[in-house]
């Protein structure tokens, strides 16, 4: 074995959480190491537009060294607190430690799963885009934001294919509000995608998905929801797999770690649980990266106050659907501000984690 103590913060995961704690590090004048077995950060807000093909495949990712002092490439096994063991061998030691490894897809137990291509990385959205461009038709099978997302970009991008989303739910987006279900459903029907809701998926095939006994023709792929990985590092999780963390986002019962993002079981002040978004882990990645610098220091740690703001979601074709607050961008006409609104998240995203840079190195330009 191999030991190799670590400077500053350690942070497990390059996603929008770790991306943010390290940000929020370097901001404090303190030095930052991403541990990530890619070394890149995917945009995943822009996977679906990615493999739909309404955005160019540079909008995919960038390297993490754009992001954070040092990367170390590697695949983490084992958490333990203020140690990281990675397979090949080596335990990296830090005074502290953030957890933000992120989340991986379901997989419930319907047979033929494997079947099913993901979007969760960028290799993910590049060999979706390849497939896509030679199948005639294509099953989503998930009716939630990436499903949706994908529909849309499919349907801008490759009007002559057959683009079919199914859900066990009776409408799309189940947890936005009814509005924008329909004008989901309406963006989606007038781009000519066929939705099959209310039923669920018996089996995933190689080449369809069946349906209440009707075979569905097309490439299956899976957009229906993803799962914490925590328990695979040996973290102490909930009975979701989610990281419990106290008010400080610290591991629950640990001194030097702790965890932000998808991983991480995150409420709001009043206790509710916080859905898995790019939102919750970029607060919960400033939090976490903050609080790491005052253990350092040896100040006394934030409270985290985190808070669901909204969704704006790119449906391609300049066309999209947002709830702010109590203000939705849904409806007809509406629907045309939500894809710059996001392309306006994204360029905040990368300004505050790139600096300047971001604004003339970034998706879309």
């Amino acid at each position: 074995m191999i030991e190799r103590a670590v400077d500053g913060v350690l942070i497990v995961g390059g996603g929008y959480a770790g991306v943010h704690t390290a940000r929020s590090v370097r901001r404090a004048g303190r030095r930052s190491s991403i541990v990530d077995p890619s070394g890149r950060h995917d945009f995943v807000t822009r996977l679906a537009a990615v493999a739909g093909g309404t955005a160019p495949m540079t909008d995919s990712s960038a390297g993490l060294e754009e992001f954070a002092d040092d990367v170390i490439l590697g695949s983490v096994t084992a958490v333990r607190d203020g140690e990281v063991d990675l397979d090949d061998g080596t335990t990296l030691t830090a005074d502290a430690i953030v957890v933000t490894a992120g989340a991986v897809p379901l997989k419930p137990p319907i047979p033929g799963i494997e079947h099913a291509r993901p979007l969760r990385t960028e290799d993910d959205a590049l060999n979706l885009r390849s497939a896509i461009e030679d199948h005639d038709a294509i099953v989503i099978v998930g009716g939630g934001a990436t499903g949706v997302q994908l529909a849309g970009a499919i349907g801008a991008a490759h009007p002559a294919k057959t683009v079919t989303v199914v859900d066990g739910s009776d409408r799309l987006l189940v947890g936005m509000g009814d509005a924008t279900g329909r004008d989901a459903e309406r963006i989606l029907r007038d781009r000519r995608v066929r939705l099959r809701l209310g039923d669920d998926v018996d089996e995933i095939l190689p080449d369809g998905v069946s349906v209440a006994g009707e075979e569905l023709v097309g490439l299956p792929i899976w957009a229906a929801g993803f799962t914490a990985r925590a328990d695979e590092f040996g973290l102490p999780t909930d009975d979701d797999g989610r990281v419990v963390v106290d008010r400080y986002l610290r591991v629950d019962g640990w001194t030097k770690t702790f965890a932000a993002g998808d991983i991480a079981r995150h409420v709001t002040a009043d206790g509710t649980e916080l859905a898995m978004s790019a939102q919750i882990a970029v607060q919960a990645g400033e939090v976490a990266g903050r609080n790491a610098v005052r253990l350092l220091r040896g100040d006394r740690l934030d409270e985290a106050r985190l808070a669901h703001r909204g969704w704006v979601l790119d449906l391609g074709g300049h066309r999209g659907l947002a709830e702010i607050g109590p203000v939705t961008l849904t409806a007809p006409f509406f629907d045309l501000l939500a894809p710059a609104l996001h392309w306006a998240i994204d360029m905040k995203h990368l300004v505050e984690t790139r600096g300047l840079a971001g604004l003339t190195d970034r998706p879309g330009a």
